[in-house]
């Protein structure tokens, strides 16, 4: 029973290791190697619009794309081998896996052991 216990375990420190991550590298839905944000930028001063004063103060938007990856709770692959598979789920989904089989198979086991 301490075997499963420690896989049990194991899945625990995987699973909130991956939160951790996913929390630290922006806490998106879906996992993203780019970044696309509308960011406020100051009117070009060599605009002779804004120098004509048609803007009056306002900052317009620009759309700013960035390199950046930011972990994601699920994944969005393309194919099987994409990097967009890489999230939360797909990480720490197949380490429960194996742990819960593992802590059922020696569970089995020692019933199997003791019943002998």
């Amino acid at each position: 029973m301490r075997r499963a216990k420690i896989a049990i375990g194991v899945a625990v420190v995987v699973t909130l290791t991956t939160v951790v991550v996913w929390q630290a590298t922006g806490g998106d839905y879906y996992t993203k190697f780019q970044v696309v944000e509308e960011v406020e930028s100051a009117a070009d001063p060599d605009d002779p619009l804004a120098a004509a004063g048609f803007y009056d103060g306002d900052s317009s938007k620009q759309v700013v794309t960035r390199d950046e990856f930011r972990l994601g709770l699920l994944p969005t692959p393309e194919g099987v081998f994409d990097k967009h598979a890489v999230s939360v789920a797909s990480i720490s989904g197949p380490v429960w896996l194996v742990a819960i089989g593992f802590a059922w198979w020696v569970r089995r086991n020692e019933k199997h052991s003791k019943s002998k």
